[in-house]
């Protein structure tokens, strides 16, 4: 009976943990992850964030104005955390707790060109805009809005 004094508590962590044998694979955690959703044109977004909370791959497509494709950016290193200094420090807690990011491809002027942005609205939900700019023989569209989740 010794042994039933050592078990309980263990059965109680386990319990209250969730963990022990589940046989489900944790959620990673922050916002580590493969991330998908649609712009409001109905094309597909996807990133990749790493442990680091580095956005490292990302792809979305556009339909506007009779043309339509995906362009993929790879070997991206854009941090989502914030880069803020307080003077006095420290910073206060919501001012660095936010998420965010923003990456620009090609010529704002001579296009075509590709700016995304995205704010985290949580762990596991994000949104933003992406701007096409002067896409040859389509034009523009500016400012079209996105949501995605993490997988």
């Amino acid at each position: 009976m010794r042994d039933f004094g050592l078990r309980f508590p263990m059965i109680a962590l386990c319990t209250l943990a969730g963990a022990c044998g589940s046989g489900t694979a944790p959620t990673p955690a922050g916002y580590t992850g493969q991330w998908s959703g649609t712009t409001a044109q109905g094309g597909a977004i996807a990133f990749t964030i790493s442990p680091d909370e580095v956005v490292t791959t990302m792809t979305v497509a556009h339909n506007f104005s009779g043309c339509s494709g995906s362009q993929t950016f790879s070997n991206l290193n854009l941090n989502i955390a914030p880069n803020v200094m307080c003077i006095p420090g420290p910073c206060t807690g919501p001012l660095t707790s936010f998420r965010a990011f923003g990456y620009s491809s090609g010529n704002r002027l001579d296009g075509p060109s590709t700016d995304i942005n995205g704010v985290f609205m949580s762990t596991s939900r994000a949104e933003g805009t992406v701007n096409f700019r002067n896409y040859s023989g389509c034009g523009s569209a500016i400012g079209v809005a996105w949501s995605a989740t993490r997988r």
